[in-house]
């Protein structure tokens, strides 16, 4: 049956399994979710286990990911309680076009691209951070010009791809920004390193996403997804199928 997080009280669930997925306001009260998260795990197995899921709502782990070598955009993070010059930043960082969003952040919350830093922009960073971090991500051009693709697993095994394109003069894909998404196969070199980054840090995943840009036909890995909402089952409804059988026979 389907709960609503933030409806529900976790001593009233009667359930076997807890199987996170479209939580679409998790980073809105990331406190509040992790704390209903870790009381329902008390009770019922939870999906994707909640250690796995806070390591994933912050950002901070794509500094993991790079250290293990794998390609990522150049990143900043920022403190929150901090002041800072997002052009002092972005020019110690080696950045010249970015992307400034929260470190909890889901469906470009809150996000900006900056092409030249103007006094409103360090303002809204500012005001930003007095109440949560942040992070100063290089803008990837390749978005616009070759879109994003997301690939999507069950367990470790691959089902399917879409490829995103953002709208015209827009750099965001998600369908509510005017993204256009299709079905399609992903390039060697994404699967390749999205079974890499599985194997290394998601092994034990039940479902995840991976988004990846491919820059000079090499892959860029954006986002590691593991509390994802999205995962385009409408394009590919066999993928669902696989999702159910791997946890009925892993919990039954």
């Amino acid at each position: 049956m389907p709960v609503v997080w933030s409806e529900a009280e976790p001593q009233s669930l009667s359930c076997d399994l807890l199987l996170v997925r479209s939580v679409w306001d998790y980073h809105l009260r990331p406190q509040d979710f992790m704390h209903w998260i870790d009381c329902m795990s008390e009770r019922i197995p939870v999906v994707n286990p909640p250690g796995m899921i806070r390591w994933n709502m912050d950002k901070r782990y794509l500094r993991e990911i790079a250290r293990a070598g794998f390609d990522v955009p150049r990143t900043i993070f920022l403190d929150q309680g901090m002041d800072a010059d997002l052009e002092e930043v972005m020019e110690r960082g080696g950045i010249g076009r970015a992307v400034v969003k929260p470190v909890v952040s889901a469906s470009a919350y809150e996000t900006r691209r900056i092409v030249e830093v103007a006094a409103q922009d360090n303002e809204w960073l500012n005001a930003m951070l007095k109440d949560r971090p942040m992070i100063v991500q290089e803008f990837i051009t390749e978005i616009q010009s070759a879109g994003e693709w997301s690939l999507i697993f069950a367990g470790m095994k691959f089902t399917h791809a879409v490829r995103k394109a953002p709208k015209p003069g827009d750099f965001r894909v998600q369908e509510e920004h005017g993204g256009l998404h299709t079905l399609a196969s992903p390039p060697p070199e994404a699967l390749t390193m999205a079974l890499k980054i599985m194997e290394r840090f998601a092994p034990d995943a039940a479902y995840s996403r991976v988004d990846i840009v491919m820059r000079n036909d090499q892959p860029t890995l954006m986002e590691l997804e593991l509390i994802e909402p999205l995962l385009h089952f409408e394009m590919a409804p066999q993928a669902a199928e696989v999702l159910a059988e791997k946890l009925a026979k892993a919990y039954r």
